[in-house]
């Protein structure tokens, strides 16, 4: 009687050594995977933030051209242009928790509680 209940310790202890490996194991698969959507996500907005800035740099040098000929004076031109950021940075400073905060921890949140049913569809 003795040996049998030291025997289903025994098997016990197997088996909850064997699901906590498991769930280690679980654990990992699923960090990593969080870890590599993030690095491509940063990845991603890296390339389209260093893009976007070439456009708007080469916009911007178009548009105080086209405004400096339209003036008359190309440094008006300029200017204007010069005003029209700081401008915009100022809009961006003033509206950022709309703008930046809330949709950035929206995404977030999204891109790592994101859960998945059976046929591996996003929900």
């Amino acid at each position: 009687m003795l040996g049998k209940i030291a025997e289903q310790f025994t098997q016990l202890k197997e088996l909850l050594i064997e699901y906590f490996d498991s769930n280690v194991e679980y654990y990992k698969l699923a960090g990593f995977e969080k870890l590599m959507r993030f690095v491509v996500a940063i990845t991603f907005a890296a390339v389209f933030f260093i893009l976007l800035m070439l456009a708007l740099f080469l916009f911007g040098f178009s548009a105080a051209i086209w405004l400096g000929d339209l003036l008359g004076n190309e440094a008006a031109g300029y200017l204007g242009i010069g005003f029209f950021y700081l401008f915009l940075l100022l809009l961006v400073y003033l509206l950022k928790k709309p703008l930046i905060e809330r949709p950035l921890i929206r995404f977030f949140h999204r891109f790592l509680f994101k859960k998945e049913n059976k046929n591996n569809e996003p929900s």
